[in-house]
């Protein structure tokens, strides 16, 4: 669902706001942030998803931010979707080509880390990765979809 930013709550307003910090840094690529949108259940928990969007390619970059809460781990997934419904999964794409040191900065275990501190580390390791790894793929001169696990779902 479309969100007002006001329905944001705790972490998730602490982690929209480093966001929004860096849109500069996605503008600069050619994508203009568009929307956050509240996804999940009641039941499961409900988390924020910050959707970019390049309006000349149609691909987007959606980043999923989930808190760390009763012994499960938190942090970030970061999609980058191809209008043609391909996806590559940036920490799988790392974890691929051999910069899993990388992937560290995607979660956090402990419920009282500073958010704001690692969502800030975490937006500038991507928006390093924008500027080189990634850049290829998100200006469409090249694209790599990253397998899904469905955990025997499929």
């Amino acid at each position: 669902m479309n969100l007002d930013v006001m329905a944001l709550s705790g972490d998730d307003t602490t982690v929209n706001e480093v966001v929004h910090r860096y849109t500069s840094g996605f503008a600069a690529h050619g994508f203009d942030f568009k929307e956050v949108t509240l996804e999940g259940s009641q039941e499961l928990g409900r988390f924020p998803i910050f959707h970019f969007l390049n309006e000349r390619t149609a691909m987007r970059i959606d980043i999923a931010f989930c808190a760390a809460a009763k012994g499960l781990n938190g942090g970030f997934t970061v999609l980058i979707v191809k209008p043609v419904n391909q996806k590559l999964d940036v920490e799988d794409y790392l974890k691929e080509h051999g910069r899993e040191a990388l992937t560290k900065f995607f979660t956090y275990r402990d419920p009282s880390t500073n958010v704001q501190s690692f969502a800030d580390t975490f937006m500038q390791m991507l928006a390093g990765l924008l500027d080189r790894d990634l850049k290829p793929i998100i200006e469409g001169k090249t694209f790599e979809e990253t397998p899904i696990d469905w955990m025997g779902y499929k």
